[in-house]
C-alpha cells in the first residue's frame, strides 16, 4: 500500500491533519489502533477553552486557546454549545488574583466582562451565595466525539482513507546518521490479524500521549509525560454555564455542562502508561 501522507492517530489532531492534507490534494491514509477518539480527545471534560484558565499561569497557551476557540466556532459550529463561562470568586478565593486575571485577559486578548454577582446568581442559582465577583468569558461545551467523526467524514469526502483498528507495530526508516527518514509503517489489522506495510512520502505522528512510543519505533526519543485526570459526571445538568473558580488553576475547579449532564473536574497525576489507568478513591472524594 502506498500513500503520500500517512497520519498515525485518530484523535482531534490526527483527523484534522488528514482533512487538511486531503483538501490540499495529497493522497492520505490515517491509521488508528482503536476507535476514533480513543485517546485524549475522548477523555476530557468537554470544555472549549476561552483561554481564561491560562491567562495568568500560561499566557502563550491562553492566546492559542482563544484563537482555536474562534476557529472551531466557524468550522465545527454544530459540535459546540455556546454556554459561556463564569470565573467566580468564592470566599476562599479572594485576594489579588481576580484583578490579575482581568488584567491578563485584556493583555492577551481573551474577551472578559465583569458582571454583578446578583446577575450570575440569577442565571446560575446553584452558585455559592457569597460569591463576590464574577467574570464572563467565551467558554463553551464541545462534543469532541461528534467533532472528530465529522472531521474524519470530511477527510473521507476529500479523498482520505481512515483505517480504525489498525495499530502501528513498526516504522520503516531509510538513510544513515544525519539523513534518516521514516518512509512508512507496518500496521496490524486488529480484527483480522493481518499485517500491512504502508509506504509513505511523509509520516506524521499524531498519536498524542502515545507519540513517544510511536517515535521509539524509529529509534527516536520524544519525551512525553502522560498525565491522567479524573472527572465525575453528574446525572443531570447542575449548571448551564461553564463554571471556573477564579484562582490559579488547580484540581477540582471546573464544572462543564455537556448535553444532559455536568462534568466536574479534574485532577492531573503523572502516569507511566496512558493505556492502563486506575481511578483512585481519593480522586473521587476530591472531586466531590
Amino acid at each position: 500500500m502506498h500513500t503520500e501522507i500517512l497520519v498515525i492517530g485518530g484523535g482531534a489532531t490526527g483527523t484534522g491533519v488528514a482533512w487538511d492534507a486531503a483538501l490540499r490534494g495529497f493522497q492520505t491514509i490515517l491509521v488508528e489502533k482503536r476507535d476514533l477518539t480513543h485517546g485524549t480527545t475522548g477523555r476530557y471534560h468537554g470544555l472549549l477553552h476561552s483561554g481564561g484558565r491560562y491567562v495568568v499561569k500560561d499566557p502563550t497557551s491562553a492566546v492559542e486557546c482563544i484563537h482555536e476557540n474562534r476557529i472551531l466556532r466557524r468550522t465545527h459550529a454544530h459540535c459546540i454549545e455556546d454556554t459561556g463561562g463564569f470565573f467566580v470568586v468564592t470566599p476562599e478565593d479572594e485576594g489579588d488574583y481576580p484583578d490579575r486575571f482581568l488584567a491578563a485577559c485584556r493583555q492577551v486578548g481573551v474577551p472578559c466582562q465583569e458582571i454583578a454577582p446578583a446577575e450570575a446568581l440569577r442565571r446560575e442559582p446553584f452558585l455559592h451565595p457569597r460569591i463576590s465577583r464574577v467574570f464572563e468569558v467565551p467558554d463553551a461545551a464541545a462534543d469532541s466525539f461528534l467533532a472528530t467523526h465529522a472531521t474524519a467524514q470530511a477527510a473521507r469526502q476529500a479523498g482520505a482513507r481512515i483505517l480504525t483498528y489498525h495499530e502501528v507495530i513498526g516504522l520503516a526508516v531509510e538513510g544513515g546518521d544525519g539523513d534518516r527518514r521514516v518512509v512508512g509503517a507496518t500496521v496490524r489489522d486488529m480484527v483480522s490479524g493481518q499485517e500491512v506495510h504502508i509506504h509513505a512520502d511523509m509520516v506524521i505522528n499524531a498519536a498524542g500521549a502515545w507519540a513517544g512510543k510511536v517515535a521509539a519505533l524509529a529509534g527516536v526519543t520524544v519525551t512525553i509525560i502522560p498525565g491522567k485526570g479524573v472527572m465525575l459526571a453528574a446525572n443531570h445538568r447542575l449548571v448551564n454555564t461553564v463554571i471556573n473558580r477564579c484562582k490559579m488553576p488547580s484540581d477540582g475547579d471546573i464544572i462543564v455542562p455537556v448535553h444532559t449532564v455536568a462534568i466536574i473536574g479534574t485532577t492531573d497525576e503523572q502516569v507511566a502508561d496512558p493505556e492502563n489507568l486506575r481511578i483512585e478513591s481519593w480522586e473521587v472524594a476530591l472531586m466531590l
